[in-house]
């Protein structure tokens, strides 16, 4: 069998489009030859390239005008996703207005205004940007989902927006299919967390009426000396949170761990470690133990929940009920 006849240099390490082979004098057996595979119609890859989202978004510029956004945009981004929202299998376009939205196998297409702020410019493809795409999600995630990755947008290392960034663009979505939501994860949202989980863990002691957690507060010594910033704390009762994922198993940093929190028990704080475990109720309806353990924390270092407010006995109104015969 024939070996294919090597591509010209400016088509043989990206996704082309048929016009291109065309122009580029391929002729139709050259862009069927086994060398090549199709991710799309209309496009023509080399078989060895890896089958990814990234992949497959570029793929799919090669014919199209559209813009990559929503859960595709934020698989692109690294956002935390919830499982089973096939971010990785769908793609999602967005194509400005006066332009069809993109009908294609697997693809979701989109149409809706982007400013030019919104959109990034890749090496291979054009995406929402960061806050356009975390906006975009409102209408997607659950609310704890989209304060996570709200979170995610701000975190401590390396964030891909500030809270000020945040704060000027939300005004300007009032109005628009999410922004209730996306207003309400707001307000929920913190800068400078580490990882999804410690979210997962704060919005989960707040859900159960302990108080707030600062996150990432440095932690001293009597002498001035810096001991650690941990992940959430209570600075007034001297309890630390601690959550653990997979890799603090790993030996060395186990000793890592034992060590940093033996240096904050000698100067006096409570540490509270953490682990999936204590997030996940052993029976459906069963308190988390990381809400029992935490609360139990910080009743011994001195805490008094706020008293419960005594019910009103006039019932409040039905929010649905109709008017009265005057207009009320």
């Amino acid at each position: 069998m024939r070996r294919p006849s090597e591509l010209p240099p400016h088509l043989r390490h990206r996704p082309f489009s048929t016009a291109e082979a065309r122009a580029a004098a391929l002729g139709r057996g050259r862009t069927r030859a086994r060398d090549l595979v199709s991710p799309c119609h209309g496009v023509r890859v080399a078989a060895t390239a890896a089958d990814t989202l990234l992949g497959r978004v570029h793929a799919l510029a090669a014919v199209t005008d559209a813009v990559v956004s929503h859960l595709s945009a934020a698989a692109l981004w690294g956002f935390p996703l919830p499982s089973g929202l096939g971010a990785d299998a769908i793609v999602h376009l967005t194509s400005q207005p006066g332009h069809r939205a993109v009908r294609r196998k697997n693809v979701i297409g989109h149409q809706q205004f982007l400013a030019p702020e919104e959109i990034i410019t890749g090496a291979h493809v054009r995406c929402t940007s960061p806050v356009r795409t975390w906006f975009d999600l409102a209408n997607i995630l659950s609310l704890d989902d989209l304060v996570i990755a709200g979170d995610f947008l701000l975190r401590r290392r390396q964030p891909l927006c500030t809270l000020s960034e945040l704060d000027a663009y939300l005004p300007g979505r009032k109005g628009k299919p999410g922004s209730r939501n996306a207003t309400h994860a707001r307000t929920l949202m913190r800068p400078r967390t580490d990882s999804p989980k410690e979210t997962e863990l704060r919005l989960l002691l707040l859900r159960h009426g302990l108080p707030e957690p600062g996150i990432n507060v440095p932690m001293f010594d009597a002498t001035g000396g810096w001991i650690q910033d941990p992940d959430m704390s209570y600075e007034r009762e001297k309890v630390a949170l601690q959550y653990d994922g997979g890799h603090h198993a790993d030996p060395g940093q186990r000793r890592s761990d034992i060590f940093r929190d033996e240096r904050a028990r000698d100067a006096g704080w409570r540490v509270v470690v953490l682990t999936q475990w204590d997030l996940t109720p052993f029976r459906p309806g069963m308190e988390p133990t990381a809400v029992s353990r935490v609360r139990a924390a910080l009743l011994e270092r001195g805490w008094v929940p706020a008293p419960a407010s005594r019910p009103s006995r006039r019932p409040a109104p039905s929010p649905t009920a109709p008017p009265d015969r005057n207009g009320r």
